[in-house]
């Protein structure tokens, strides 16, 4: 993937929520809640969410990194994405 930022990670998701949810109207921010306002994601839309960005950046997330921390904003999401995908360049 290269190096990238937490605001390219933003705009990839951005994406992906788009094409899994087309109905969702929400504009979405840093700050957007992904649960309880913002998205108001269920707990089967985040499994949908997390095997769309899994697949999307061919990682796989540990059962312990499914927290309500990790899931609470867009923000959150994708700085958990980015450690992720800078910890599989370093081990490249």
């Amino acid at each position: 993937m290269g190096s990238r930022t937490q605001d390219d990670i933003e705009q990839d998701l951005r994406g992906v929520i788009a094409e899994i949810f087309p109905a969702q109207q929400v504009e979405l921010t840093t700050e957007t809640p992904l649960f309880n306002g913002g998205l108001s994601l269920n707990s089967t839309q985040m499994i949908e969410l997390t095997l769309a960005f899994e697949t999307f950046y061919d990682i796989e997330l540990e059962p312990e990194m499914l927290t309500v921390e990790n899931f609470a904003t867009l923000g959150s999401l994708s700085g958990l994405l980015l450690d992720l995908l800078e910890d599989e360049v370093s081990a490249v």
